[in-house]
């Protein structure tokens, strides 16, 4: 018996949105009906995607979803970051971050660095000082919550060939403000468990404080990188 990978149908819409958001995102005249076709497409997807194991069980949903999602943002940010749904699709892929499926959590990690590499990318466009604006706002109401889940999933789901890409929105999210990075992970590992159901200590003190110090002081993403492996062997 031959197995039928059985695409939901609400990835081909998103797909299809993303090829036209490609097309013509760039079009003054087309960016308002854009918008309110990814409005419309992402009611009914986040509907699907908060059912119980949504997102393990539509991973090609997720993929196509942050796809379209970052298809938008390269085109036009400012249309994307001033809309409402913007924080909807921000909280699903908070969400959606811990996800072990090689695409989908590809497309995630790629909107998220895209989505926060908008605020200090060419700063010498006009609508620069707009964007930058935006993605703090953005940072300043979600910040906490996605470094959260970053660690957790970094360190409790995700497998080690995601790291690179895990590594480039933290990255990012120094660019921004790296003051307040700092202090955001060291709430974040001030939330991880210590030590196993049996008591046994998996890290110390000194190794949380070391790793805090080598990712808030690193001047290139691949130390993060680095950073990032060294720890997750700990809790492996």
């Amino acid at each position: 018996m031959v197995n039928v990978y059985r695409v939901h149908p609400h990835s081909c819409f998103l797909y299809l949105g993303s090829i036209l958001v490609d097309e013509y995102g760039m079009e003054e005249g087309c960016r308002q009906g854009l918008l309110d076709m990814v409005q419309a497409l992402c009611m009914p997807t986040f509907q699907l995607l908060e059912q119980p194991n949504g997102l393990r069980d539509h991973p090609d949903t997720v993929d196509d979803l942050f796809r379209l999602a970052t298809r938008f943002i390269q085109r036009s940010p400012t249309t994307l970051l001033q809309s409402q749904i913007i924080i909807h699709i921000l909280n699903c892929a908070i969400a959606a971050v811990i996800l072990d499926h090689r695409d989908a959590n590809c497309s995630i990690m790629k909107f998220l660095r895209d989505l926060i590499h908008t605020g200090v990318a060419k700063d010498h466009e006009d609508d620069f000082e707009l964007r930058k604006e935006l993605i703090k706002q953005v940072m300043t109401q979600h910040g906490q919550q996605l470094v959260n889940q970053l660690l957790q999933a970094v360190c409790f789901c995700l497998p080690p060939y995601t790291l690179p890409d895990l590594a480039e929105v933290i990255w990012e999210i120094m660019q921004i403000d790296r003051a307040t990075f700092c202090r955001w992970l060291e709430a974040s590992l001030k939330s991880l468990p210590k030590e196993t159901a049996g008591g046994a200590i998996t890290v110390t003190h000194k190794q949380l404080t070391d790793f805090h110090k080598q990712v808030t002081s690193a001047d290139e993403c691949k130390k993060v990188c680095w950073a990032l492996r060294d720890f997750t062997r700990l809790f492996r």
